[in-house]
C-alpha cells in the first residue's frame, strides 16, 4: 500500500537511492534540500520523476515540522558525517539536536514510524564516554542521537534504528561514497598508500542492500522492525588487503599498495590538522587513523533473522561497482536493466 513518506538527507548518496526506490514503488515522497546545497531552479534529484520538495534543515525546528506534516513514515538520514569539523558542536547540532527536532515533529504530526539512520561504528560500543570505545566526535554525536531516539520510544513513539556499515556502489561520488572512490582509484592504479592496520577488519555493504534493509525496517517489506530495536545493516567483513583483492579479482589487475606504518600515518594526520587552522579541511585526523586501525567486524544476524535482510557478497558488490565505473558511471536511476547491473 502506498504511503506518504518524508525523507531527510534525501539528496545524499544513500538518500538518492532511497527516494528513487520509494518513488518507483508508488509511494508519495517529500524530501527536503538544504538551502544553498543546490539551485532551486534545477531538479535536485538525478531522475525524471521528482519527489515533493521542501527547503530547510533539521537544525530548524519550524522547517522540520513543515516537512513532516501529513507523513506516515519518516526516514531520517540527515547527519553530519564529516571526518573533521572546525567546531565539534556541528556534529551535535545535526546528529543529536537535529534528530530531536525530527522526533518532536514526528510526535506533533502523529507519524506512524520513524527509521533513524545511524552507523555501524556504534556496534560493540559499551561506554560512549570511554575514548577507547567511541574514538571520534562523529561516533559520540551519533550515540547521542540514538539516545534521543530511545527517549522518543520510551515516551510511546515508534522508531527503529538502522546502522549501515561502509556503504558503496553506483551513485553520487561524495564523501559518503568514499569506498567507491577507493575502488575507482585502485582500478586505475592510483590508490598507492594505505595505513598498516595489522589486518584490522571493516564491514562493507552495497547501497541497494542498505536501502532494502531500511525499507524492511519501516515495514515496507514483511512485518517491519521492532520498536526501539537497532539493526546493523552490513555485508562481509574484510581486511583492507582482502578488499583490494576483491577489486583486483573484478578488474584483473592488482597494483602494489604501500602500507604506511601507523606512526607515520598519525604524523601526516597531525600535519593535516595543523593546516586545518588555515581553512584547509584535513583528509584524515589522528582519531580516524586510530579508528581505521581498530578491528571492527559487524554482524547483521539480527537484521537477517528479523527483517529478512539478505546482503550480497563483497565480491558481487565490488564486481557490479567496477562494471559501473568501466561503463562510464551511467545513471543508476534509469530503471532499465543494464549490463553493468548484473554481477
Amino acid at each position: 500500500m502506498a504511503e506518504r513518506v518524508a525523507v531527510t538527507g534525501g539528496t545524499g548518496f544513500i538518500g538518492e537511492h532511497l527516494v528513487f526506490r520509494l518513488l518507483s514503488e508508488g509511494h508519495s515522497v517529500r524530501a527536503w534540500v538544504r538551502p544553498g546545497k543546490r539551485e532551486k531552479d534545477e531538479p535536485p534529484f538525478p531522475f525524471p520523476e521528482q519527489p515533493e520538495l521542501t527547503w530547510g534543515d533539521v537544525t530548524d525546528p519550524e522547517a522540520t515540522s513543515n516537512t513532516l506534516e501529513q507523513s506516515q513514515t519518516v526516514f531520517h538520514l540527515a547527519g553530519c558525517a564529516r571526518a573533521w569539523a572546525p567546531d565539534p558542536d556541528e556534529y551535535y547540532a545535526v546528529n543529536e539536536r537535529g534528530t530531536g527536532n525530527v522526533l518532536s515533529a514526528a510526535r506533533e504530526h502523529g507519524v506512524q514510524t520513524v527509521v533513524h539512520v545511524s552507523t555501524a561504528l556504534l556496534e560493540g560500543i559499551e561506554d560512549p564516554s570511554d575514548p577507547r570505545d567511541a574514538l571520534t566526535e562523529y561516533q559520540r554525536s551519533k550515540l547521542a542521537g540514538e539516545k534521543v531516539v530511545r527517549g522518543y520510544v520510551e515516551e510511546g513513539g515508534d522508531a527503529v534504528v538502522v546502522r549501515p556499515s561502509r556503504v558503496f556502489g553506483p551513485g553520487r561520488m561524495s564523501q559518503a561514497n568514499s569506498v567507491t572512490q577507493v575502488i575507482g582509484l585502485y582500478r586505475r592504479g592510483l590508490f598507492r598508500f594505505r595505513i598498516a592496520d595489522g589486518d584490522a577488519r571493516a564491514n562493507y555493504v552495497h547501497v541497494d542492500d542498505v536501502v532494502d534493509g531500511m525499507m524492511r525496517a519501516a515495514g515496507f517489506r514483511d512485518g517491519g522492525g521492532a520498536t526501539g530495536a537497532a539493526y546493523a545493516l552490513g555485508g562481509d567483513d574484510a581486511t583492507m588487503a582482502e578488499f583490494l583483492a576483491a577489486i583486483g579479482a573484478a578488474t584483473g589487475s592488482n597494483p602494489a599498495v604501500i602500507a604506511l606504518p601507523k606512526p607515520i600515518a598519525s604524523s601526516v594526520a597531525a600535519v593535516s590538522e595543523l593546516f586545518a587552522r588555515f581553512g584547509i579541511d584535513p583528509l584524515i585526523t589522528r582519531d580516524w587513523v586510530e579508528l581505521f586501525t581498530r578491528d571492527w567486524p559487524v554482524s547483521s544476524k539480527t537484521a537477517i533473522d528479523e527483517l529478512g535482510f539478505r546482503p550480497r557478497s563483497l565480491a558481487d558488490g565490488v564486481r557490479q561497482t567496477v562494471r559501473w565505473l568501466e561503463a562510464g558511471r551511467p545513471s543508476p536511476f534509469t530503471g532499465a536493466e543494464a549490463e553493468w547491473q548484473s554481477a
